[in-house]
C-alpha cells in the first residue's frame, strides 16, 4: 500500500510524494519499475479497471494481478506500473505507463495475458482510459487516472 516513498523501489520521477493520491478506501500497490523507467519523452498510459461479481472473483483478481506484475521488470517497453484496488466496491486494475502504445499492445497480446483475460471473460467487467502524455508526470497521470477510480466508477457498478 502507498504510504511513504521509502517503502518500494522506485526512481525520482515517479514516487509522487508517498500521499494518497485517490480516494478513501482504494489501495494503491507501490510502483513497480519496469525496465524503461528512465525514459525521458513521450509515454502511453492505461488505466483498467475490473469489476468483479463475488469476493471470491475479487481475491482471485488481485492474485493473478500481483502474479503478473512480478514479470514487469522484464517487459518490453514498460515503464512503469501501479496495481489498485477497492475492495469494498469489487473493483480493482493497474496503472500502467509504457514507452509507446505498441509496446502496450503487445503486453495486452502477450499469450499469458490473453490466457488470462479468456479465463475471466463473462466473470468480469473491464472498463479502460489510456492516453498519449508528453511526458511522464506522476502527479498528471494520477489526476487522469483518478477520473476513472474516483470520478467515473466503473459504468457496470451498482
Amino acid at each position: 500500500m502507498l504510504t511513504n516513498s521509502s517503502d518500494h523501489q522506485t526512481d525520482d520521477r515517479s514516487s509522487g510524494t508517498g500521499e494518497q493520491p485517490f480516494s478513501a478506501g482504494t489501495v494503491l500497490m507501490p510502483w513497480q519499475a519496469g525496465p524503461r523507467h528512465d525514459t525521458p519523452g513521450p509515454v502511453f498510459v492505461s488505466v483498467t479497471d475490473f469489476l468483479a461479481s463475488s469476493e471470491e472473483d475479487v481475491q482471485e483478481i488481485y492474485k493473478t494481478g500481483m502474479r503478473l506484475g512480478r514479470t514487469w521488470p522484464v517487459m518490453h517497453g514498460a515503464v512503469g506500473l501501479w496495481l489498485w484496488g477497492r475492495p469494498s466496491e469489487a473493483r480493482g486494475g493497474s496503472i500502467s505507463v509504457w514507452e509507446t502504445e505498441q509496446d502496450m499492445r503487445r503486453f495486452v497480446r502477450w499469450p499469458v495475458h490473453t490466457d488470462i483475460m479468456r479465463k475471466w471473460r463473462g466473470r468480469v467487467r473491464v472498463a479502460t482510459d489510456s492516453w498519449q502524455a508528453p511526458e511522464f508526470d506522476v502527479r498528471e497521470v494520477w489526476a487522469r487516472a483518478s477520473n476513472t477510480i474516483d470520478l467515473r466508477p466503473h459504468p457496470q457498478a451498482g
